[in-house]
């Protein structure tokens, strides 16, 4: 007999010969009460070294002039700053997107009123995703689309799409009727352009270019940029996406 047990759950996987596999969890809250009694030796590590983070994750980088609350749907504000500022990023590396997508699930935190700091930036962008641009036909945008329309859409912008009875039955890109047989460049993350979040369609693309800028890096080097050009981070609700 083997057992497997994983953190942040309680589980276990018995392989017996000649017997069916089993499998079982349960899940285990990661939260304060770990906290009642700290490993010593642990803290001692991170006590190390929190001087020097926190050094660097405080600096401030920009400025938000209201609270951009953590996200709820792809109306919310963070939702609307992440696409565009995406799409403007790939504008200034000359990469020719035509529309950005992002899926919610890579943005974690919101942003508070007043200074922003890396600290924030790094809560918003946990992960380690890679900018990269896909060129795809048309009639795989509105097959991914379509998909939306039967559940919540994922996050774009430079477009203006209308639902109606959970079908898609307008989509501009460019201000353009998205074309069946036009290829078109979406700048997004690797986790998407990889067929992450049950977007399997996307991986229909005739190219990825992949950039190895880290979207984190990337926020952060566009935040700086405002900042310079004394313009600080607005967001409001995305409205590029309508239901009848």
């Amino acid at each position: 007999m083997v057992v497997f047990v994983f953190a942040c759950c309680k589980s276990q996987i018995v392989v017996q010969p000649e017997k069916q596999l089993s499998f079982g969890y349960q899940l285990q809250p990661i939260d304060a009460r770990f906290d009642t009694h700290p490993d010593s030796a642990t803290t001692a590590i991170l006590n190390n070294y929190k001087p020097q983070m926190d050094a660097l994750m405080n600096v401030v980088i920009g400025e938000s002039e209201e609270e951009i609350a953590a996200p709820k749907n792809w109306q919310s504000p963070i939702c609307f700053f992440t696409t565009n500022a995406l799409l403007e990023i790939a504008n200034t590396l000359h990469l020719q997107a035509d529309f950005s997508l992002y899926n919610i699930g890579g943005i974690r935190a919101g942003m508070p009123k007043g200074d922003i700091r890396l600290y924030d930036i790094y809560a918003v962008f946990p992960f380690d995703n890679d900018i990269v641009v896909i060129t795809i036909q048309g009639k795989y945008i509105r097959e991914l689309m379509e998909m939306f329309a039967e559940k919540n859409p994922q996050l774009m912008a430079n477009v203006a799409i209308v639902f109606s009875q959970n079908r898609l039955k307008s989509m501009r890109i460019n201000d353009e009727e998205l074309n069946d047989e036009k290829m078109y460049r979406v700048v997004t993350n690797n986790f998407v352009a990889e067929g992450g979040d049950n977007m399997e369609v996307l991986l229909n693309a005739v190219s990825a270019e992949q950039t190895g800028i880290i979207i984190r890096d990337a926020i952060t080097d566009y935040v700086k940029t405002l900042t310079d050009e004394g313009k600080t981070i607005r967001a409001k609700e995305s409205s590029n996406i309508h239901y009848e």
